[in-house]
């Protein structure tokens, strides 16, 4: 799977830093972590690496949510069309480790209607 990042820049260097990755896959379910920032920067690299686990076949795909610092309206996006594709493939996809912020987005939106939440363990 493929990975998104973003440009870090301090005053004496610029870093690379991961914000979509795969933790564990197996034939019918993966796991994806998502970190930092996403934004319209990034939002294509997580809508790929979502849309290439139900094209494999995984049908069950849950998005640790949990390190997400922000996440803009491009990002939340291409969560929604992940979900929508999943559901049509009869599957299920979970955002887990909603920390308050997001979850008070998400239902500000109505989102929260849509998506699905694991509420348990988050802030």
């Amino acid at each position: 799977m493929t990975s998104a990042e973003s440009t870090v820049v301090f005053v004496d260097r610029v870093a690379r830093m991961t914000c979509v990755r795969t933790t564990a896959q197996d034939e019918w379910r993966a796991a994806v972590q998502l970190c930092g920032e996403l934004d319209i920067a990034n939002a294509d690299e997580l809508s790929d690496e979502l849309n290439a686990h139900l094209d494999a076949g995984r049908r069950v795909i849950r998005v640790d949510a949990s390190q997400v610092r922000f996440i803009d309206s491009t990002a939340v996006g291409a969560l929604v069309e992940a979900n929508s594709r999943c559901r049509e493939l009869h599957g299920s996809l979970i955002l887990t480790g909603v920390q308050r912020p997001l979850r008070r987005l998400l239902q500000v939106a109505g989102l929260d209607q849509i998506l699905l939440l694991d509420t348990a363990n988050c802030g």
